[in-house]
């Protein structure tokens, strides 16, 4: 069995065919699959489709670095309360995605000033913390502010580098947190990531889709979806020189430690 460990199913990409491509994903070997959010609205959404295919879909509720909502005009602090509540749902299984970002934004997104982001994250962590649910973490731009506001939580919390995109030399330090990395599509055709993955124990790979984005070769450009994460986990079997069943026996080993709620 795989698990994505990162899918927006809860966009408005899947509106149409949802079932379909849950079932596509079974096909493919994918059993487990965690929905995560980026906005209160994603979260609420995001427990919706958890409650609606149980045991195979789960749910991340959080607060993207960017706001990702337009019409959600709630102040960050009463977001927090409101996301607090939302943990109380079944089928939730951590917190996310969370983070920093200081790249700019898409078109499906709105700047958040950075003190206003610091804020969110900072609560998402305590949240994390007080309900002993993994973390995932959205950086861009900001890994160092990343690990500097993670560091009074070493040891204390669990999570995940969402489609990790640091160097090498930050790699240690990570496994240090104990946290796991996040590797998604785009890892079959980025080079340079290619490079950084080979340095990542296979023990602290999480494979991820990040879909509808980052689809993998030979689906570059197009809608990505669950199913693709075998692409990926082939992908990952070869670069690390193991067979395929050890890459996806260990990746989800990987997601079992760190959702022990699947």
């Amino acid at each position: 069995m795989l698990v994505d460990t990162h899918a927006h199913l809860n966009f408005p990409d899947f509106e149409k065919d949802l079932k379909a491509v849950v079932e596509r994903s079974l096909k493919n070997g994918v059993g487990k699959i965690i929905c995560v959010s980026s906005s209160l609205k994603d979260s609420v959404k995001a427990v919706e489709i958890a409650q609606k295919y149980k045991g195979i879909v789960y749910a991340a509720v959080g607060i993207h670095p960017n706001q990702t909502d337009f019409q959600e005009k709630i102040p960050v602090l009463k977001q927090i309360v409101i996301l607090k509540k939302l943990l109380k749902e079944k089928g939730v299984v951590a917190i996310g995605e969370s983070g920093l970002d200081y790249s700019g934004v898409s078109g499906l997104e709105e700047n958040r000033n950075q003190s206003d982001q610091i804020f969110l994250f900072q609560e998402q962590i305590k949240l994390a913390r007080e309900e002993k649910l993994p973390l995932l973490v959205h950086s861009r731009k900001a890994l160092p502010q990343v690990l500097e506001i993670l560091t009074p939580f070493k040891g204390k919390i669990s999570g995940a580098l969402h489609c990790y995109s640091g160097g090498k030399k930050d790699i240690q330090k990570i496994e240090e947190f104990g946290f796991y990395f996040g590797l998604d599509g785009n890892l079959t055709y980025d080079s340079g990531l290619q490079n950084v993955a080979k340095e990542i124990p296979l023990e602290k790979m999480l494979l991820e889709t990040d879909c509808p984005f980052l689809a993998p070769e030979p689906y570059r450009g197009l809608r990505s979806e669950p199913g693709h994460v075998k692409i990926i986990a082939e992908f990952v079997a070869q670069l690390k020189q193991v067979t395929f069943k050890q890459a996806a026996q260990v990746t989800t080993q990987n997601a079992q430690k760190l959702f022990s709620k699947i």
